[in-house]
């Protein structure tokens, strides 16, 4: 029953979430990959399955690693801005988990403080949004592209089967050697981008390397998202425990989403 929940909540998530994503276009499509999904759902299981306390204890690892996320499609977009044929899709997923990798393994050895945590995160984000601003904006594939969509990815529901598969595959493993790993390690490994990755590989096969890119750029943007969810994960599940800890999160990053989009439409009007 477990692990049929962890499937289920995981990929009817996954998605939803495509179905908004695919509708509001790639700059919202990085944003809304910033929402707490496999995060979330992590972090929720580890609680379910070993307590608040672990689960709190994760979150605080959880935070700093939220900047190998950042990370990741740090790793990804450097490769695809020098190679942007679709011939470069491995070495671009080789550099994106190495660079996971690499600094979820330098994370591991900081304290459980969760400002120390918060500093990391902001600024890395601040720094590699730096690096994304410089990005242009692509909404429509090439026409090579559209060729390439033509193949086993240009079915909408293969699509969704895919992302949601994979990503559903990701919490199952993670979760299912969270108490080997210890809440440090398995806190980092809860800050995969669960959903965003295989949208990233989706979007490179069916679009191309300049619509992925726009992706990629809001991408810091959205993950505020999931720090917010992070931290107040850490609060709030010792004080209110696993099913209203997991309510309260959820508010507050959505809620932040929500000042965010808000904020970002005022500043677009007021330049324009």
């Amino acid at each position: 029953m477990l692990i049929l929940a962890k499937i289920l909540i995981t990929f009817l998530t996954v998605v939803l979430l495509a179905v908004v994503a695919e509708r509001l276009g790639p700059k919202h499509a990085g944003l809304l990959a910033g929402f707490p999904l496999g995060t979330g759902i992590a972090l929720y299981f580890f609680g379910w399955q070993h307590g608040e306390a672990f689960a709190a204890t994760s979150a605080l690892y959880t935070l700093s690693g939220l900047s190998s996320a950042v990370c990741l499609a740090l790793g990804y977009r450097l490769v695809i801005r020098r190679f942007p044929r679709l011939s470069s899709l491995p070495l671009a997923i080789a550099a994106g988990l190495l660079c996971f990798l690499t600094s979820s393994a330098l994370l591991q050895f900081l304290p459980a403080n969760r400002w120390l945590a918060l500093a990391v995160v902001v600024l890395v984000i601040v720094l590699v949004r730096s690096v994304f601003k410089r990005i242009p904006e692509q909404k429509q594939p090439t026409a090579q592209c559209h060729r390439v969509a033509s193949g086993w990815f240009h079915s909408r529901v293969g699509k969704m089967l895919f992302r949601a598969g994979m990503a559903t595959a990701t919490i199952l493993m993670i979760t299912g050697i969270a108490e080997w790993l210890g809440p440090e390690r398995a806190g980092l490994l809860a800050a995969f981008p669960v959903s965003f990755f295989p949208l990233m590989l989706i979007l490179h096969l069916s679009q191309g390397a300049a619509v992925l890119s726009t992706a990629i750029k809001h991408y810091p943007d959205g993950i505020g998202s999931l720090v917010v969810y992070a931290l107040s994960v850490s609060y709030t599940y010792p004080l209110m425990g696993l099913q209203w800890g997991t309510v309260a999160s959820l508010l507050a990053s959505v809620a932040y989403l929500g000042v965010y989009s808000l904020l970002s439409s005022k500043l677009a009007r007021a330049q324009s």
